[in-house]
C-alpha cells in the first residue's frame, strides 16, 4: 500500500528479503489517499464502488490515484510480482480498466482475479464469493495479464488455520492459487499462522 505511514518501513524490509515477492496493493477506500486528503466516501468499498461507477469527478479521482501508486511503487526500486487491491476493489470494471493501461509499460507479474474457495460453509463469505463472480469474470476475460486461479481465506480473515492450510495446499491441482493472510503483529492469529506453515513447508522439502 503506497503513500501510508508505514510503507517506507514495508520497503525497507522487502529490500532486506531479495527473493520475497513484493506486489502493489492498490487502495481506494479505508486508506490515505496519495493525491487528495482523503476519500469523498469514507471507508466503505461499496460506496467508493457505486461512486467510481456512476460520478465522473469520483471515476477521476480513482485514475489519477491508480496513477500515482503505480508510481510510487516503481519509484521503490522493487519489482513488481503481482497486483491485488484493499477490498478487491480491482476487480470493478472501471477500476480495471483504468489499471490495465497504466500497468501496460512495465508490468510482468499477475494479477488477483482468482476465484473464491472456502474451507468452511460460513453463509456471509460464500454470499460474498457469488456476489463478486461476475465482476471477477468479466475482468478476468479482459486483463492482459495471466491471474491467481483460486483464492482461499475470505471466510478466514484474521483467522487462518494452518492445517486447513496444509490440507487444501495438498489437494490443489496445478495452477497459480492465492491465501489471503492478514499479519498485523507478532502475537497475531495470521502471522503465527504463517510462522508455522514456514516451518512446516520446510520441513516437507
Amino acid at each position: 500500500m503506497t503513500g501510508q505511514p508505514a510503507t517506507e518501513h514495508a520497503v525497507r524490509l522487502a529490500k532486506q528479503a531479495p527473493t520475497l515477492q513484493v506486489g502493489l496493493h492498490l487502495h481506494l477506500n479505508g486508506s490515505k489517499p496519495c493525491t487528495v486528503s482523503s476519500w469523498p466516501w469514507g471507508r466503505s468499498p461499496a460506496k467508493a464502488g457505486w461512486a467510481i461507477g456512476l460520478f465522473p469527478s469520483a471515476h477521476r479521482l480513482m485514475q489519477s490515484e491508480i496513477a500515482r501508486q503505480w508510481e510510487l511503487f516503481q519509484a521503490s526500486s522493487l519489482a513488481c510480482a503481482f497486483v491485488n487491491s484493499h477490498h478487491h476493489l480491482h476487480i470493478h470494471p472501471r477500476v480495471a480498466n483504468s489499471l490495465f493501461p497504466i500497468l501496460d509499460s512495465d508490468f510482468a507479474g499477475w494479477i488477483r482475479f482468482g476465484m473464491p474457495r472456502f474451507f468452511s460453509a460460513n453463509f456471509r463469505a460464500r454470499l460474498q464469493g457469488k456476489l463478486i463472480q461476475p465482476f471477477l469474470s468479466c475482468s478476468k476475460r479482459k486483463s492482459p495479464w495471466p491471474s491467481s486461479d483460486t483464492l482461499w481465506g475470505i471466510d478466514r480473515l484474521f483467522a487462518m488455520d494452518p492445517t486447513e492450510v496444509i490440507r487444501r495446499h495438498q489437494a490443489l491441482p496445478e495452477g497459480r492459487h492465492e491465501f489471503l493472510f492478514h499479519p498485523r503483529h507478532l502475537k497475531d492469529h495470521d502471522t503465527q499462522c504463517l510462522l508455522e506453515l514456514r516451518h512446516a513447508f520446510s520441513s516437507f522439502s
